[in-house]
């Protein structure tokens, strides 16, 4: 399958870029004095911030000059600011890829000596992506989390209606980081949906005579993820950032948060082993003998 690397900070959907707010601030120094005023910027290799007092001046000073809880409100208010910015936090998307796949066929069994024979062939394909960040913001970051929704449809049999239904099917997952270090390149595997393409190959005695032709078919198809890279510090600053892959992937595709609940999925621990070989007839099961053969031929 071929592979496509998506950069968050090369999309036009990519949300919370750009300056950080911060609401007017009461920044006190070690030396008792007091300044009302808004930061403009911060650099945190010089510790120079510039603030805009409530009196319209601008005042350039080292952030280390405040009292500690002012200081921590400076940094963090920096650390958003380029937690905001594509080139200091950086996201790689690449996929979807297969993880893994196998078949397995559903057999009819008759009574007695009769033949075993394939009702359905079940293909599976384990899906997933691979996403890497990279934290150039400077600081040892606190409280990221990477969220992400991935969409694909299913087809399925609604035997209510006898016929083919498609559902369109989102799992939700996050992944939780106390503390992202200055300097981190981290990789990590999402994670999988299973898809499922089957066969209705049917055989004797069926009663699903409306599965003909191109009907007996059941399809799939990946569509996307939606993937959000959140942070929130302790001084009430906080960014959302955006992207979807593919890039143009429809807003019809609504965000589902995760939770407890829809990030438990039940395809995580299905059997990939290959099981497509016949079973025995119910007569050889029992050793081909032992009493009647219940209707055999």
């Amino acid at each position: 399958m071929k592979r496509l690397i998506v950069f968050v900070f090369a999309l036009a959907g990519v949300l919370g870029t750009g300056t950080v707010s911060a609401e007017m601030h009461e920044f006190t120094a070690k030396d008792g004095s007091v300044v009302q005023g808004e930061i403009m910027d911060y650099n945190v290799d010089t510790d120079v911030v510039s603030i805009k007092s409530d009196r319209g001046k601008t005042l350039q000073t080292k952030a280390g000059t405040f009292r500690d809880e002012d200081f921590k409100y400076i940094r963090d208010w920096d650390a958003v600011r380029l937690f905001s910015k594509n080139t200091h936090f950086r996201v790689y998307i690449d996929g979807p890829m297969s993880k893994n796949k196998w078949t397995k066929y559903t057999w009819y069994r008759g009574p007695g000596k009769r033949e075993p024979y394939a009702t359905w062939i079940n293909n599976f394909n384990r899906m997933g992506y691979t996403i890497k960040f990279e934290n150039q913001t400077g600081y040892d970051l606190e409280n990221v989390v990477l969220k992400y929704c991935i969409y694909y449809e299913q087809e399925r049999l609604d035997h209510a209606v006898e016929k083919k239904v498609t559902d369109l099917v989102v799992r939700p997952s996050v992944q939780l980081f106390t503390i992202v270090p200055n300097g981190i390149n981290k990789k990590f595997e999402s994670a999988s949906i299973v898809l499922r393409s089957k066969e209705y190959v049917g055989g004797r005695q069926t009663l699903l005579r409306y599965l003909e032709g191109d009907g007996r078919l059941f399809r799939n198809k990946m569509i996307g993820m939606v993937f959000r890279a959140e942070i929130k510090t302790a001084s009430g600053f906080s960014a959302v950032r955006e992207v979807r892959q593919p890039i143009d992937l429809s807003e019809e595709y609504a965000w589902v948060e995760p939770t407890p609940e829809n990030t438990i999925w039940p395809d995580d621990s299905l059997d990939e082993s290959e099981d497509t070989k016949k079973p025995p007839t119910f007569w050889d099961e029992r050793g081909g003998g032992g009493g009647s053969d219940g209707g055999g031929e």
